[in-house]
């Protein structure tokens, strides 16, 4: 299941048992699984489980967030098999709690995430301000040391209207972090945009509606990611 610009009661349901599409997408050629505990963002059902299980079914790596408001998740998630995890709410409201996860985990294993709206940056589930537009965001990024970034244009994650190239461009020039850009993406050519900013720091993409309705085949996707990686 998919929200629409993180709206509630915008949800979009595919069906499908969640270790067997990540088992689908690894035969398919993926590298990264991308998974998001909408449940747990919106601060309602924990869903930690069913991200522990994705992980367990596949050999590809797995980053994935949600709600990841406390160490005990974050340590269950990453014990359990997830290779990264993706913070946001209280990550960016409280240094020594990122500062902790940063040193104990390693920088490596820990993604900030910047969902931006606007130049503001958007926090509990998108739902409320975080008192941080990009700039700060980046700044407080910087100075605690983060080496990964998820960069989400909330006008249009879920909407396949393409992505927000300049707030990507802004982002990669002003962070020292690598940047996954996310939202939008609803066809190769959207993708081929991303990657022709060609930014030393640009990470990758996250595609995920698109896959699921079939206007951007994961084969061409990794292939193209590959040609640019060369």
């Amino acid at each position: 299941m998919r929200l629409v610009r993180g709206a509630r009661g915008a949800e979009i349901p595919y069906g499908e048992d969640p270790q067997e599409a990540a088992r689908r997408w690894e035969r398919e050629g993926a590298e990264w699984i991308h998974a998001i505990d909408l449940g747990g963002a919106l601060g309602e059902t924990d869903n930690l489980d069913a991200i522990i299980s994705i992980a367990r079914a596949v050999r590809i790596p797995v980053q994935a967030g949600g709600g990841l408001r406390d160490a005990e998740r974050v340590d269950r998630l990453l014990s359990g098999g997830v290779d990264r995890v993706i913070l946001g709410t209280r990550a960016l409201a409280d240094r020594e709690f990122l500062a902790g996860l940063l040193e104990h985990h390693g920088p490596s294993r820990i993604v900030l995430a910047m969902d931006v709206a606007g130049d503001r940056v958007r926090v509990k589930g998108w739902e409320a301000e975080s008192g941080l537009d990009l700039a700060g965001g980046l700044a407080y990024a910087r100075a605690s040391g983060v080496e990964h970034l998820l960069l989400t244009a909330i006008e249009r994650d879920g909407t396949l209207a393409g992505p927000a190239l300049p707030l990507i461009a802004r982002a990669l020039e002003e962070s020292e972090a690598k940047v996954m850009a996310a939202g939008g993406i609803g066809k190769l050519e959207d993708l081929r945009a991303v990657f022709d900013l060609r930014h030393p720091r640009l990470e990758g993409a996250v595609v995920g509606r698109a896959l699921y309705e079939g206007t951007v085949s994961l084969g061409d996707a990794v292939a193209l990611s590959k040609e640019f990686q060369e």
